[in-house]
């Protein structure tokens, strides 16, 4: 009888102990604090946007989403994010993003570097630098600006 009511018990904890690991890994913010609910967008321009389309790039509290605003273009250039995001997107490996296209980039995991952040998530890497105008430029020279609150 002892033996069942000591079971029962290291049952009852395990299964807690198991349940809040999951609950706090759902739950845990793994976002910059003020980037929670927010998006940046990328310029919609040639010479601020060197990503094979312009994008919005959304986050939840440990999530991220890219969307593509507009269709790509054949012309930009081969830089390394810009890879690595059509990876994310392309279904055969050589598709170009349409616009209102979107991926979920999954789980973020964040790193404070100087004047900045590196926003790694399972498909893409991005290294945020902030700029002088309040903006952030990633590691291809792309500008990304956070759209206003709703």
């Amino acid at each position: 009888m002892k033996n069942k009511k000591l079971f029962v018990v290291l049952a009852f904890v395990l299964i807690a102990l198991v349940g809040g690991g999951v609950w706090f890994y759902h739950n845990q913010m793994t976002v910059p604090k003020g980037w929670v609910d927010r998006t940046l967008s990328t310029e919609m321009s040639e010479p601020d946007n060197k990503l094979s389309n312009p994008f919005f790039l959304r986050f939840e509290k440990n999530q991220a989403y890219l969307v593509a605003r507009a269709n790509g273009s054949l012309n930009s250039k081969k830089s390394g994010l810009n890879q690595e995001i059509q990876r994310a997107f392309s279904k055969r490996g050589k598709d170009l993003p349409e616009a209102g296209e979107q991926v979920k980039l999954g789980r973020v995991k964040t790193e404070k570097i100087k004047n900045g952040y590196k926003i790694h998530t399972r498909k893409v890497t991005f290294i945020f630098k902030k700029t002088s105008r309040g903006d952030y430029r990633s590691q291809d020279g792309t500008y990304w600006q956070f759209t206003p609150k709703e």
